[in-house]
């Protein structure tokens, strides 16, 4: 069986706004976090973040938060390109949270179908100590 392999595809700078929190529903706390914008920039796609995307989250009962972003990115060249970025957030006793995603793309027909047909996972990390920046790493599975 073939080992897949993780290509580096871009990294994202995403502006956050504080979080709106839904309260208790049957499956945790639900908040949502609002995308303001953003640039990403890598050797397979640069473009901006566009705002009115959002990250909804449920806080589970064991303590690990399930996330899932919808948004649209602009490519450099104009394409708009849907995400939607879906993951885990495990907590590590003493250490940096466990952070994985797997991203889907929907992109127009022309130069960035490719996003149509692959795999793509990922990483998130804060970025700045205001809490108001998120790093996005997402890398193809060839």
């Amino acid at each position: 069986m073939e080992t897949p392999f993780a290509r580096f595809v871009f990294e994202a700078l995403v502006d956050i706004a504080p979080a709106i929190v839904q309260g208790e529903t049957a499956s945790g706390v639900r908040r949502f976090i609002p995308i303001t914008g953003g640039r990403l920039e890598g050797p397979e796609l640069s473009g901006e973040v566009l705002p009115g995307g959002a990250d909804w989250q449920t806080l589970r009962p064991d303590g690990c938060t399930e996330i899932e972003a919808i948004y649209a990115i602009r490519a450099d060249d104009g394409a708009v390109v849907a995400v939607r970025n879906r993951g885990l957030v495990a907590p590590v006793e003493g250490g940096t949270p466990y952070v994985r995603t797997v991203a889907q793309f929907e992109a127009p027909k022309g130069p960035h179908d490719w996003l149509n047909r692959a795999i793509f996972v990922g990483t998130l990390s804060v970025a700045n100590a205001e809490r108001t920046v998120v790093r996005v790493r997402i890398f193809q599975l060839d």
